[in-house]
Order: C-alpha cells, then sequence, then structure tokens
C-alpha cells in the first residue's frame, strides 16, 4: 500500500509538473542536463519577463535532479522497464518537464514567462524525492521485479 501511495504521489506530481509544461506548446528533444540561468534580463513595464535571479532556484533544483533522473532513465533502459507502460510514462513525463525547463533555463527564457516558477520548484522537489523510488525499481531486470 506505501508503495502504491508512492506511485500515485509521482504520477500526481508527474501531471502537475505536464500541465505547467503544456503552455509552451513547443516539441523540446534535449536531454535533461547541468542547466544555467541565461541572461534574462528584465525589461520596464514588462511584468511577465522571467529574471536571472528568478530563474536562479529553478536551476539550482534542476540541477539536483536531472543527474539522478539520468542514472535512472538509463538504468530503466539497461534492465528492460520501458518495457513497462507505467514506468515508460513516468520517464517519458519525467523527459518532457525536465527538457522543457532545461529549454527555458538555457535557451529561451521567454518559454517561462507565463510559468508560476514557485509551482514548477516544488514540484521538482516532489520529484525528487519520488526518485529513489523509481531508481529503486529500475534497479534489477524487469522479468525480476516480482
Amino acid at each position: 500500500m506505501k508503495k502504491m501511495k508512492k506511485i500515485g504521489s509521482l504520477v500526481l506530481a508527474l501531471a502537475m509538473c505536464v500541465s505547467l509544461a503544456a503552455c509552451s506548446g513547443d516539441d523540446l528533444e534535449s536531454d535533461a542536463g547541468t542547466a544555467e540561468p541565461v541572461n534574462a534580463s528584465s525589461t520596464e513595464g514588462d511584468e511577465n519577463v522571467v529574471t536571472d535571479e528568478a530563474l536562479k532556484p529553478l536551476a539550482e533544483v534542476y540541477n539536483e535532479i536531472a543527474p539522478v533522473f539520468n542514472d535512472a532513465y538509463t538504468t530503466a533502459e539497461a534492465n528492460g522497464w520501458l518495457n513497462d507502460e507505467q514506468t515508460a510514462a513516468e520517464l517519458d513525463a519525467l523527459t518532457g518537464t525536465l527538457s522543457y525547463i532545461a529549454s527555458g533555463l538555457t535557451d529561451d527564457p521567454s518559454k517561462l514567462e507565463d510559468a508560476d516558477i514557485d509551482a514548477l520548484i516544488e514540484q521538482l522537489q516532489v520529484i525528487s524525492s519520488a526518485m529513489e523510488e523509481l531508481t529503486e525499481r529500475v534497479s534489477v531486470p524487469y522479468g525480476d521485479a516480482e
């Protein structure tokens, strides 16, 4: 039951992140990696412009979770977990969310102008805490997980 709660909370967190990321409408295919905010200086009178100061906490949380995710994805792929529909859906949602955030942090901060940065940070923190369960699950070959 406890494991189901963790999985349920991970799925809900992923759904929330995907819904936040879906606003951009861009198709992102970059891998999750280390991100540094690009120069996103504010312009007078435009309250939706994202500043470097606003992006810094998001970049810090992103930089903590991205390597853990990359390791989990690589392990899942090596152990055949991409054949499991639930795990594949979780990893796909995480890939989309992390790619969206990485793109906003490194390439085009305007993608994050309408995003709730604090909500993205909170969701990344929830996902970070659930990554331990995901990493543990995919650490064994797919057929041996029962």
